[in-house]
């Protein structure tokens, strides 16, 4: 896992290769609206993108974590339907209904049965985008960049996010600097990563990021402390935290020195946001738990935001050193499959 996580600027740089090559058909310019279907490390693109598109794209942009389908769509929408494997259950049976309802669909995967999907309806207006198999094999929380970087291309090819292509180059320039600074060589006392995961150790981290933006990279590090540390970790985003969480703090000597709290935020934020934040940490969660604010690096959205999902990646990879855990490990979810495999269906 620490080596996938060194060697993921290069993952970015192969997955914009594969994303240059990909040719939409023309049915899937303009969209009326685009849904992405995917669970866990497949769906947080979809939450990464939808972010990004927000202020760009006129197409509203709706991420599924389930296997219903939303009553808007139709022949008039985009669904993207992710699953690294291939054979994520309510990814498929979500593609098989919004094929029903006429949907546009693009399917990205490594293999599985989501690409034979791809295959059988290439008359339907489904096409696939095929990412790399890798030995070892990768989690998917491992191969974001896979996952991530072909769809950037790929909305910008149907016109719904212009100017990838810059971004995509300064994003990797900026995390293969990113490396260079918390890569496992560089000493704790000049690595952000290792110290924070020192500071979190023992604690359970609450991550809060400004939306749009910073709120979806405060839910993949959220997933990351869970999937990689084995530790509970809670996310939430300003400005609505400061409107319901923000009282729960209140008793906070309730559970003083039990939390730690990391907020990611970024220069352009909207400046009541910024102000939100300072007076937060100040006057009510400072005074209760420790408060750790990193601003994002890089100038454009996509390099801001993956700026802050490479220091996750590190942080909870130390974090799982220090708990001894294997952070590849996946024990749980593998327990909960194998029961839903023995279910039948119940007759109605």
């Amino acid at each position: 896992m620490l080596d996938f996580a060194v060697d993921f600027p290069s993952q970015l740089e192969e997955a914009a290769g594969i994303g240059r090559k990909f040719t939409p058909p023309e049915t899937f310019r303009n969209p009326r609206h685009i849904v992405l279907a995917g669970m866990g490390g497949s769906a947080v693109v979809g939450d990464f993108l939808a972010r990004l598109c927000e202020d760009r794209s006129p197409a509203p942009f709706v991420v599924c974590r389930n296997y219903q389908v939303p009553a808007f769509v139709g022949p008039q929408t985009l669904v993207i339907a992710s699953s690294h494997s291939g054979n994520t259950e309510e990814t498929l049976a979500f593609g098989d209904a919004a094929l029903r309802r006429g949907a546009r669909i693009l399917c990205i995967t490594t293999d599985g049965r989501l690409s034979g999907f791809a295959h059988r309806h290439q008359d339907d207006d489904v096409r696939l985008l095929t990412i790399p198999q890798t030995d070892p094999p990768m989690p998917p929380r491992a191969a974001l960049g896979y996952s991530f970087i072909p769809l950037v291309y790929a909305l910008e090819s149907i016109g719904v996010y212009p100017g990838a292509g810059p971004q995509v180059r300064e994003t990797i320039a900026l995390l293969s600097r990113q490396r260079d600074r918390l890569g496992p060589g560089v000493p704790t006392r000049r690595n952000r990563a290792k110290r924070l995961a020192l500071s979190l150790f023992g604690k359970l981290p609450w991550v809060q990021g400004t939306a749009p933006l910073m709120s979806a990279a405060a839910y993949r590090w959220r997933c990351q402390f869970n999937e990689n540390s084995k530790t509970l970790a809670y996310s939430s985003e300003y400005p609505e935290l400061n409107h319901n969480e923000v009282v729960g703090w209140e008793r906070g000597e309730a559970f003083s020195g039990l939390v730690e709290v990391i907020v990611l935020r970024r220069p352009q934020d909207y400046w009541r946001n910024r102000a939100r934040v300072d007076i937060t940490k100040r006057e009510l969660i400072g005074p209760k738990a420790p408060v750790h604010v990193i601003e994002a690096e890089g100038r454009s959205p996509l390099a801001q935001l993956m700026s802050m999902v490479y220091l996750a990646d590190f942080t909870s990879l130390y974090l799982a050193f220090l708990n001894k855990v294997d952070p590849a490990s996946i024990d749980s979810i593998n327990t909960l499959k194998q029961r839903l495999k023995a279910l039948r269906r119940p007759r109605k």
